[in-house]
């Protein structure tokens, strides 16, 4: 991808996140969301481990990059997980989810949990 395109890529992305607005406007009652990931690489004896948390500055959109180099438009979206988890308020979940572009084994799968901590 050429840098003309990333550039324009990078700018949709962030146009993306200021139009979503913040956590805290989407859901008020949300104090943290913790999302781990975990890739089971091949060959590999320790899986990598990916932490994010998201807060109520944060914005609302529940997307995470692929760490594939060959990834380019690529990535792990939460979004209907993690608010479908708000609306039932539950507090913790658990899956596998795939990048959507990635062409890596190592990288196309996570295992994840989310944990969503409520105001009191």
């Amino acid at each position: 991808m050429n840098r003309k395109l990333k550039m324009a890529a990078k700018a949709e992305k962030k146009q993306q996140r200021i139009e979503a607005g913040i956590m805290s406007e989407l859901f008020p009652k949300v104090a943290k969301i913790t999302l781990s990931m975990t890739y089971s690489q091949t060959g590999v004896l320790e899986p990598l481990s990916r932490t994010v948390n998201f807060l109520p500055g944060s914005s609302a959109v529940f997307r995470v990059s692929c760490l594939c180099a060959e990834c380019e438009e690529g990535g792990f979206d939460f979004n209907k997980i993690i608010k479908k988890m708000v609306v039932e308020r539950k507090t913790a979940s658990k899956g596998k989810i795939n990048c959507e572009n990635c062409s890596a084994p190592e990288f196309m799968d996570v295992d994840y949990i989310i944990t969503i901590k409520y105001h009191a």
